[in-house]
Order: C-alpha cells, then structure tokens, then sequence
C-alpha cells in the first residue's frame, strides 16, 4: 500500500500544486479544527486558515524542510506530531507529499474561492468549457442521446412528469433543427414547470402542513405554496424572487402577493407544548431563519456560529448574531399554533368573500351605531333597578359546589370536601368565584348521593378550558371511584376540527363501557354551561348553554348493566376552571338549565351590585337584558347585529390565511446568546452582514430588505453561485459543487469552477432570468449526451463530475407516484389549493398522535380526484411525512434541506408492489391499454411499455412480457377471487368486462411500473 501511495505522490509531483485546490481542502479537514477561525479552540496561538497567521509561524516559502508545519506533521515522536494520532482525521502520504510540494514552489496563497466575485471567464458556452476539461483529461463526451430518451429526460426535468406518447410521435416526426428547441421552449410554458421547480424549493424553505414538535397540529401555508409555483411560472426574475421572500412585507406599499411571498421565512416549525418556554422557542424560530436563510442564499453553514466563532469558516459568532438581528424583530409569539395559523397571518379573500365581509361590516357598523343612540347604558342601570330575580329552584339538589373560596366551607346543608394537593386559584367565574385547577391541583368531596342505572339524576356546571386544551372528562365509575372530573384523549374528531369536547364515560360490572361525546366543539377559552341529564332507563340528554346539545355514543358494551357508585366526587389532573357545580337526584328541565346557564349569572351580579363587575361581566348583563328584557324594537336590532356578526364570524373561518413575515413596532433588542442559550444574554447587537462578505449596498436599510437587496446586487459572490449550482445539481443529478448546501471550506471545491463562474456571472447578466439559466443548460450538448458508460469511462469517474456522459439517477419520490398516475391517466393536473391526502397504511398517524383535541392527529383519506393529485400537493405532517414519499427519501422538512439523500433499498421495491397507488394506475394502464389496442396480446404488451418508458420493447424485452402475461392469464383463471380483489384495488371503478385479463394486464403492468427505467432519469 505505501508504495501505490508512493506512485501517487510522484504523480502529484508532476504537476503544480494549486492552493484552493489542493492544499486547502487539507488544512480545513485536518487542521483549521484546532488551528483555525475559532479563537476559542485555537490550540498554541497557531493559526493556519489565513495567510497571516500560516506565514508567521508555520510555513516557510520555499523551505518545506525548514518549515514548522512539516516537521510537525511528519514528526517520529508522537507526542509532538500533528495531527495528534487521536484525532480522526489523519494525513496520508500523498496529503503530507503535497503540502511539501506546495511549500517548495512558494506557498502561493489564495483566498477561498467561494468568497472571491466570479469572473466571466473566456469561453463562450456551456460545452466549450465542458470539453476543454475532457480535452486534458483524455476524455470525449457521449454521443448524443436517442430523441425518444431526450425527450423523457427533460420533460421530467422541466416538469416532473413524462412526455405523452403524442408528444413521444411528434417529436420523433419533427425532422427540423429546432425539434429540440421547440420542445424545450413548450416545457418551459408549461405550467408544470412552476410544480417541478417549486418541488426542490419546498425543501429548502420546509414547507409542512402542520407545526411540529410533539403535538404537530395543522397549519395552512398552501397558499405560499401557490404563490412559489405561480412565480417559477411567470419566470420572476431571481432578486424579485428573492427580495419578496425575504422582505416582501417590507416594500413600500407591498401588494397582498408580496405579503404572502414573505412567508418563506415563517415555515418553520412553532411550539406551542405545555411547559415550554416563549422566549426560549421565539429564539429558536430565528435561529431556524438564519440557517434557512444562508443555506438557501449562501450555501453556507452559518448555525455552526451559533454557540462559538465557526471552526472552518470565517464566520465569527458575532456575526451569527447580528444576521440573527434581521429576522429579530418579527411580530410574533414564541408559543402560538395551537388555534392553527400563528400570527402575524393574512387573511385571503376571494373577491366574492371580500365584497360580503364589506356589506356586513357596514350593516354592523350601522346597527351598533343605532344602539349607541338609543343609550343602552341608561336603559340598562334603570332595568337594575327594578328588576327581581327567582333564585333556581332547590328540589333534588343534592349538593352544590359554589367554589367561592375553600372548599372545606359549608353552604347551607351541603358539605363541601377538601383538597389533598395544591389548591386551586380562584378567579371570576360565571356566577362569583370559579376554582381554576391544573395537574397539580386535587380536591375531594364526600359522597352527594347513591347512584344506579334505574334512579334519575341531573348534573350542572360551568367550565372553562385551560391552556392544555384537553377534552373535559366526566367518568362515573365503580364505586370506588364516583364522579370524577379529569381529562382525557379519545380519537373520535374530525383532525381539522377546532374546540373542546365534553366526553362522558360510565363504567358497569365486567368492564363494560358507555362512552359518550359532544358532537360540536365549546370554544377553548370561554364558560360554557353543562346541563346532563339520566332518565333512569337508558336516556342520556344533554343542554349546552340551556339549549339541546347532541350526544354522540362513541362506545357502548353496559347493554343494559348497572352503574352505581357511592364514591366521592374527585377533581384531578384537569387543566381548566369549575364554577356552580349542582348535583340533582332529577332531571332537570329545558327552563331550569336556560336558568342556570343564562339567568342565574346575571341574577348574581344584579343581586350583588356592590361588586365591581369586570367587562365581561357587564356586557354578560347588557347581553341579557338585549336579547331578553329590552323593548322589542331594541331586541330586534340587537337580534339582527348578532345575527351579523354570526355571519360575519361564518365569513371569516371560511376565509384563507396564510403565515407572513411583519416588523414589531417596538424593535427588540438583539444580544449575543453565550453557548447559544436563549437566556445567557451577552453583547448587545444590532443588523449586520458578515464581515468577511462585502457590505451592504450604500443607502440600504439595515432590515431585512436591505439584507435582501445585499444579497441580489449583483456583486455578491455567493447568491448568483448557490442558485445556479442548484439549478445545474437538478438537472445533472449533482452540482458542480457536489455539497450543495455547503460553499465553504468544508464544502467540495468545484468540479468545474470556470463553468460555476460562467454561468453564475450570465444568470447576473441575464436579468437574473431563471428559465433562461436552465434553457441553457438543457440546450446545451453535455446534457444532450447519452448516460451510457464504458466500463473504462465507470472506473475512471464513477459519479461523472467530469461530464463525460449524462447522468442517470432515480426520481425524487413525488415524481416516482406522478410518473405512475401520469403514465396510467389517472393523475389529476389541477394546478395548486390545499393539500390532500392520498392513500396511506392505517394508524401512522395515530402511533404518533398527541390527542384528538388537537388537529392533525387522525389521516383523513381523501377521495375522488383529490386522491391523485400530484405528489407535492401531499398533507405533510413533519413527525411523519407522507409515507410513500418519506419511502422514497423525502426529508420532514423540520429544516431547510438543500439536497435530498438518495438510496436504493428494498423497501421502495415494496412500495412499488404494494402501495394501492401503484396498483390502481397498473390496473388503470392496462384496462386503457386493453381497451384501446385492441385484442393483439404483442400490440398490447408494445403499447403499454412505450406509454411508461417513452420506447418499444426490444424482441428479448417482448418476449419476456408475452411470458409472464401468458403465466397471469393462467393463475388467474385458476383464482378467479384474487383476480376480483386484485382489480378492486383503489376507489376508481374497473369498467373492464373480463375481470381475468385485466388482472393479468395489471400485473404485468405494475411490473413495467417497478421497473428501473421507469423511475430513473436516464
């Protein structure tokens, strides 16, 4: 091994060494760790990322053997060679070899090349540069790729979706020099190029439909997803692209589309868990701006100066911070999310909704001016007067819990209990003073009363959800347990439902069960009374606020069993308030719940006019004596004002939203976090670029639209870099830059540098025009050539950097499904809206779900031609994504990813057999193949693979097919039961008479979908 090693080095030798190529790639993996940008690791005062600190200690032009650094990295003592034998990256020969090369021929220095503007080189096109490389190298490029292959691979690269058969026929027919340029030019037309183009942006911004973390509930951010695929479309020019993402809010005058453009940066993940801290998760969404942002626009790993100066990077952490400051000064909380959108959030409405909302708003506004006139006040303090209140009525009451202070005091004849653990905080409750509880608070009360199945019984209270916003459980359960108020989680609602549920469980003999359910949520953070009611044989009623609410019977298996307890009525674990809870041996009538729902509140305030009355309290006796003791004409205008705000709620809940980006009024201070930690407050900042960029823009506001305007102002030289690098690694499967995401000195140095340039400084030069840059490059030979590879041409450059050939590489895993539902005509083309949810195996969602009060916790399937809609549409739930896709490498979009992983595993095999997607479109591609082929088996078997690979089947290929449809036919005519369940797959309906051959085409046709060629890019 030391002698090949020995063989390289001399071959190193032979040839100057270039610094940005060579040398530093050396120094950064095994040196800058210690010796580098970091002042607070830097080990003996050495550093060797600048040529300063290298030059003064370590390195001696042209004196390799008299300089420090290489008597310390080729050292016999271990004590003092570098790197220290327990680090884990060691120098090899040649690496030791090439430093000492480099020193002997003067250690020429050059700063890294990612920071330097690029310079247009002389070349004049993509191929020239492409081939002047090859050229040195000994190599040539691929012949160009057959027309069929051609068209397949840049309609999938343009739109993520195959060519047509009729366009496979027209293109292959156009014998004129500008076929190509024709079909290019109608891809880029198409508005599926937005979809593609938007499908590599989604990930870098991690767009989600839902928050994250734990509880994960749902979001509505499709409506940035439809502006992203609406500007690709309309080929907004890349700094107008960047300056409304990052700032649009911030322009003057900005339009609704430049508000919405802004929520780039509010995909991030929100929390909003019990115990977390606000100001601790307000930190971490602006951390999460920083890496997003400067991994999209800089291709640089900024987080890593989070906690301390970057190891490899000129990043100090000061700078970290005050890039930090830009997206500081958001108007946001640090725990929101729990109602859906967190603010700030702008609604959208249609012209239609927009239009309705103004006339309800004018007659709100005209009604409430009518009721200002008539002096409701006045009337209100004269009905005070005079009006007498019947206090509710006693009989059946068994016992009656007023939460007015301790619950060891005693009311009248009815005990109250005691608390065994922290007490509840009283605060103002409906009717005096309500007992607000949390986990930690457990009363107890003695026994009101001896309850069975065959005696009647009433029960009334009010209750106001607390912040966990958990159902409220009533349980009564055996008699060692009686009445108990707790909460509970039951999966029984809808996931995008919004409010609490009332749950009522009784528990028989045996483990028998009732369980029941309020079928329309309570509001979280309102009273709400409850009335439930027994009849003593069976019958369960309900009365919400006095009036009827509906049940629902979730589980029933007490068939008829008795109930009893004679237990104590506990509170425990319930998050949320009690108040005027009444126990009766009855039921209790509609006009006694109306009462104490209604009356008694105000009878309470009224009777007790010392107390001074909070504003909910006074409009709680306004809105009584509007709706019932007011003159008529008074009752009727307040009726129709309440009417219209009904309406007017309806309206808005029906309205869209979507997440933007809006400043604070107040600027909040910036300080340097110490390690990172939200609360460890060092020095005070304020915005700023990095230093070792170039500055701002003279003029440019230090908010985030100078930030942005400092990024496209053509002098940058990171900005043109990143995207065009992008836009060449989707195209040819790996950037010129392979790490993406990464520019800096851990980054790979480019494989074809002077092409990064030259394209970098034509996208400035262009416009920044977007379709232009990629017409370019699909325009031009290198991404014509055929992905053939010689075994020679495979062992010399295994990962094509030097663009010998075209590369091949599997589709991402939206296109995977879209190929499938496009090739068997099933896929639904609809151009953006809300995101849907396509087949998925049962209970993912559920083993990951937090509670059915929140959303997104139960999958949804959705139907009809939702469910085949294309891929990026998907509902993503970042603590499962969806499945298929997540199969097929799709990230959880918890961060901003720029460069998907891609593997090769069985179980995408499995996906493929078995997800019904894949089976309903091989059904529904051969039932469209036997239908229009007619009954010729070889016409068939020719027409259905050319439909999925955009090519006729070769004589050994045919054969095969006519074999296994030959085996189908026969083992289906044998199962004629497997062939009906087979066909039955999906919610389409097969039309197709002979249930046999089309389970036998299907079969054949889901193997033609699984294979290689047909999701690989060739």
């Amino acid at each position: 091994m030391r002698c090949l090693l020995f063989f390289v080095a001399i071959v190193a030798w032979s040839k100057p060494v270039e610094f940005t190529r060579d040398v530093r790639p050396i120094l950064s993996d095994a040196c800058f760790h210690c010796h580098g940008p970091d002042d607070s690791s830097r080990m003996a005062g050495l550093r060797l990322d600048t040529k300063e600190g290298a030059f003064a200690k370590a390195i001696v032009p042209g004196k390799a053997a008299e300089s420090l650094l290489v008597k310390r990295i080729t050292h016999a003592n271990k004590a003092l060679h570098m790197p220290p034998l327990s680090a884990k990256v060691q120098l090899n020969d040649v690496q030791v070899a090439t430093l000492k090369q480099w020193i002997d021929e003067g250690a020429k220095w050059e700063e890294h090349w990612a920071y330097e503007k690029p310079v247009k080189p002389a070349a004049k096109s993509i191929d020239e540069i492409v081939k002047a490389r090859l050229v040195k190298e000994g190599l040539a490029q691929n012949p160009p790729a057959d027309k069929a292959t051609l068209l397949r691979r840049v309609t999938l690269d343009l739109t993520g979706l195959p060519p047509t058969p009729a366009e496979v026929d027209a293109f292959l027919a156009d014998k004129s020099a500008k076929a190509y340029e024709k079909v290019v030019d109608r891809l880029l037309a198409s508005p599926h190029f937005g979809e593609k183009q938007a499908m590599h942006w989604l990930d870098l911004a991690r767009y989600a439909d839902t928050h994250g973390f734990h509880i994960d509930s749902h979001r509505d951010m499709w409506p940035w997803r439809d502006w992203l695929i609406g500007a690709f479309n309309k080929n907004m020019p890349y700094d107008q692209f960047t300056i409304w993402q990052l700032a649009g809010d911030l322009l003057p005058n900005a339009t609704r589309e430049q508000k919405v453009a802004s929520g780039f940066n509010r995909n991030h993940v929100i929390n909003y868990e019990g115990g977390a801290i606000p100001e601790e998760y307000q930190t971490e969404y602006v951390v999460d701006r920083v890496e997003a942002t400067s991994t999209t626009w800089l291709g640089l790993t900024m987080g890593c100066a989070r906690c301390h100066d970057h190891k490899y990077d000129p990043i100090k952490q000061k700078d970290f911070y005050k890039f930090f400051a830009f997206f500081n000064n958001v108007n946001e909380k640090g725990l929101d999310g729990q109602r859906g959108n967190a603010a700030p959030v702008l609604a959208l409405p249609s012209e239609t909704q927009a239009g309705l909302l103004k006339e309800i708003n004018e007659a709100v506004a005209s009604r409430e001016k009518q009721l200002e006139a008539a002096d409701v006040p006045a009337q209100v303090k004269a009905w005070e007067a005079e009006r007498k209140f019947e206090a509710p009525s006693r009989a059946g009451l068994l016992a009656h819990y007023e939460f007015e202070g301790n619950m060891l005091e005693t009311t009248g004849s009815y005990k109250h209990g005691k608390y065994l653990g922290l007490p509840p905080t009283p605060r103002d409750g409906p009717v005096g003073q309500a007992a607000t509880f949390d986990s930690t608070s457990l009363a107890e009360a003695p026994a009101a009363h001896d309850f069975d199945a065959t005696r009647p019984f009433g029960l009334a209270f009010w209750f106001r959800g607390g912040n966990n916003l958990d159902p409220l459980v009533i349980l009564q359960q055996k008699n060692e347990t009686g009445w108990l108020f707790t909460h509970d989680t039951i999966f029984s609602i809808g996931d995008l439902r919004r409010g609490a549920h009332l749950i009522v469980k009784f528990f028989g003999p045996g483990g028998a069960t009732l369980e029941m359910q309020t079928v329309a949520p309570f509001g979280y953070g309102d009273f709400v009374h409850f009335a439930l009611n027994y009849d003593g044989k069976g019958k369960f009623t309900l009365l919400q606020d006095g009036k009827p609410a509906e049940l629902k019977t979730l589980k029933n298996t007490l068939n008829g069993a008795n109930f009893k307890t004679n237990a104590p009525l506990t509170v425990t674990r319930l998050v949320g308030s009690l108040d005027d809870l009444r126990i009766y041996g009855r039921e209790l009538s509609a006009a006694e719940a109306h009462q104490l729902a209604v009356v008694e509140p105000v009878r309470y305030l009224v009777e007790n006019s010392g107390i001074r009355r909070t504003k909910e309290q006074a409009a709680t006796v306004r809105e009584f004596y509007l709706t019932s003791e007011a003159p008529a004409a008074t009752k009727a205008l307040y009726a129709r004002l309440q009417q219209l705000k009904r309406e007017r709620k309806e309206l808005e809940e029906a309205i869209p939203t979507t997440m933007v980006m809006e400043e604070r009024a107040e600027m909040r201070e910036t300080h340097l976090l110490i390690r990172g930690a939200y609360d460890r407050k060092g020095e005070k900042l304020s915005a700023a670029t990095p230093g070792f960029l170039p500055p701002m823009p003279a003029g440019a506001p230090k908010n985030r639209l100078g930030l942005a305007q400092w990024l496209v102002n053509g002098e940058h030289p990171l900005t043109a870099r990143v995207a065009v690098n992008r836009m060449w690694a989707q195209l040819f499967g790996t950037g010129l830059v392979k790490t993406v995401e990464d520019f800096g000195s851990q980054g790979e140095m480019p494989s074809h540098r002077e092409l990064l340039d030259y394209l970098a400084v034509r996208f400035v030069e262009s416009g920044w025009d977007m379709k232009a840059m990629q017409r370019e490059m699909v325009l031009s030979a290198t991404y014509r050539q055929s992905s053939k590879v010689s075994p020679a041409l495979q062992e010399r450059d295994p990962e094509n950097r030097l663009l010998a050939r075209m590369s091949r590489f599997r589709l991402q895993g939206e296109s995977v499904r879209d190929n499938a539902l496009a090739v068997s005509g099933l896929l639904n083309t609809k151009i953006g809206g809300k995101s849907v949810s396509p087949y998925q195996p049962p209970g993912l969602w559920e083993d990951v779900a937090y509670g059915a009060q929140f959303t997104a916790q139960r999958y949804e399937q959705s139907h009809g031609a939702d469910l085949y809609r294309r891929g990026m549409y998907s509902f993503w739930k970042r603590t499962l994504p969806p499945a298929t896709l997540a199969t097929f490498d799709a990230p959880d979009r918890e961060k901003c990813v720029a460069r998907r992983a891609t593997t090769n595993t069985p179980l995408q095999a499995l996906a493929l057999w078995n997800d019904p997607t894949f089976l309903e479109a091989a059904r529904h591609l051969a039932e469209k193949t036997l239908t229009a082929a007619g009954p010729d088996r070889t016409k068939r078997l020719r027409q259905m693979f050319r439909t999925a690979t955009a090519r006729y089947p070769n004589a050994a290929e045919l054969a095969l097919l006519e074999k296994v449809t030959g085996e189908q036919l026969v083992e289906y005519k044998a199962k004629p039961a497997e062939a009906a369940k087979l066909v039955a797959i999906g919610e389409s309906k097969a039309k197709y008479a002979d249930v046999v051959e089309l389970a036998a085409y299907t079969s054949v046709a889901s193997a033609i979908l699984n294979l290689d060629e047909v999701i690989t890019k060739e």
